[in-house]
């Protein structure tokens, strides 16, 4: 596995919560979408990312917590569901995916199982991410580019 150790720099994010298995966070990210499409937020700017609170093999499905997140220059007025937050950015250690989303959960685990005990490095005390390269909507599932970042100290 090929990673790269990156300094991320601290960013303003919008975001939807999503409690429930990862593999239905579509539907924060749709309502985020239909949110930011129409208020003018999507960019060459823009980065998409999902973020996860939660290791599926020790928290139950349906209570798994992740977000759908974007970068935005300023906040604005948000809704009920779509909130703000800021990224502090920081060290991470940055592994690429490429693939089906449904096949992610094999490069995580690679990261987490075989990549961290050998690096010398811990996991930080704050979740993993994933930014998403391209458009799962205009893009085969077998071109899917995912970032895999990983908090590290």
């Amino acid at each position: 596995m090929d990673v790269k150790i990156w300094t991320l720099d601290p960013a303003k994010l919008a975001y939807v919560e999503h409690v429930g298995p990862y593999s239905e966070v579509s539907k924060a990210w749709e309502k985020l979408c239909a949110w930011a499409g129409p208020n003018g937020l999507f960019n060459e700017k823009t980065k998409f990312y999902g973020v996860y609170y939660d290791d599926p093999g020790e928290v139950a499905p349906e209570a798994l917590r992740s977000e759908a997140c974007i970068t935005i220059e300023n906040e604005i007025a948000g809704t009920p569901e779509v909130k703000f937050k800021d990224f502090e950015g920081g060290k991470y250690a940055v592994a690429t995916h490429l693939g089906p989303y449904e096949e992610l959960v094999g490069s995580w685990t690679k990261f987490y199982g075989e990549w961290l005990p050998q690096s010398g490095m811990e996991h930080a005390d704050s979740p993993c991410f994933e930014q998403y390269l391209n458009d799962p909507r205009s893009t085969k599932p077998e071109h899917l580019v995912t970032l895999l970042l990983m908090p590290v100290k």
